[in-house]
């Protein structure tokens, strides 16, 4: 299926919460520079193209059918993979862990408040990943963990969940969006990339902001998934770019905060010159 940046609405906050995962995907055209691409070896570099594949599949059949995934977010099944490729170690290409060691995350995970308020357990969640061909086993004293159709994806994910930093923003957003180039540096996403995922009326919205603050001298900066734009040290404004509603653009100006797309484009501008002003006569 196409999942479409223009949408607006959705059957649930769950087919919400899938989409924007889903729009947010970083294809490996784009991800996999020649820089990654030297640095990987051939299990990992195989490993970054089923990664992407996978969580095409798993998005789509999340959204496909959200009834048999919920009440768990698709945040906690990431956290999940995330976990299993973390703490684990590979052996062939599965990934391999101390069954005592995984009895203990299971209790964690299921006496958490996340889950008990969902009524939902670790079990359950696996079982559900089963559909897009997760396979679990025990050996002896260990279980593991293995993805036939994708064989050499836990490679590419233990590499990434050991790579720099990575238990800081924004390097817990790039699991979700199979961001290669987090795989060896930390990586934060450029303007354009952090625009990726926005409908054109909200990347217009952003730009026109963008075009009219270098007029005025304001400067930009990135913070995390912030962009956020500052004059004389003090912020004049900052938009985010979130998923919880369409069209998925905020603008701060200030302590106020403006809606874009119901207030005119005009006075969105007027105001940041007046925030300027402001801060200049201070």
């Amino acid at each position: 299926m196409i999942f479409d940046k223009g949408q607006k609405d959705f059957p649930s906050d769950f087919h919400r919460e899938v989409w924007w995962w889903a729009v947010g995907l970083v294809p490996p055209a784009e991800s996999l520079t020649d820089g990654v691409k030297t640095l990987c070896g051939a299990d990992v570099l195989a490993g970054c193209y089923e990664w992407h594949a996978y969580f095409i599949t798993l998005t789509e059949d999340m959204y496909n059918h959200a009834e048999t995934y919920a009440p768990a977010t698709a945040r906690q099944y990431r956290d999940i993979l995330e976990a299993i490729a973390r703490s684990g170690e590979i052996q062939n290409d599965a990934i391999q862990w101390p069954l005592a060691d995984w009895k203990q995350y299971e209790e964690t995970k299921n006496r958490g408040k996340a889950y008990k308020s969902k009524s939902i357990t670790l079990d359950y969640c696996l079982n559900n990943l089963k559909r897009t061909g997760l396979k679990y086993y025990l050996e002896k004293e260990h279980i593991f963990f293995e993805y036939p159709k994708y064989k050499k994806i836990f490679h590419t994910l233990h590499t990434f969940e050991k790579s720099p930093h990575i238990e800081k923003t924004p390097a817990r957003h790039h699991f979700a969006h199979c961001e290669c180039r987090q795989l060896f540096k930390s990586y934060a996403g450029n303007y354009d990339e952090l625009l990726r995922r926005v409908s054109d009326e909200s990347r217009a919205i952003a730009h026109a902001v963008h075009a009219h603050c270098q007029q005025l001298k304001i400067q930009r900066y990135i913070h995390f998934d912030t962009i956020k734009f500052k004059y004389a040290g003090e912020r004049i404004l900052h938009f985010t770019v979130a998923g919880d509603e369409y069209p998925t653009l905020r603008v701060n100006i200030g302590p106020v905060k403006i809606n874009p797309f119901k207030d005119d484009l005009d006075r969105v501008l007027a105001l940041i010159t007046e925030r300027k002003e402001t801060i200049s006569k201070a």
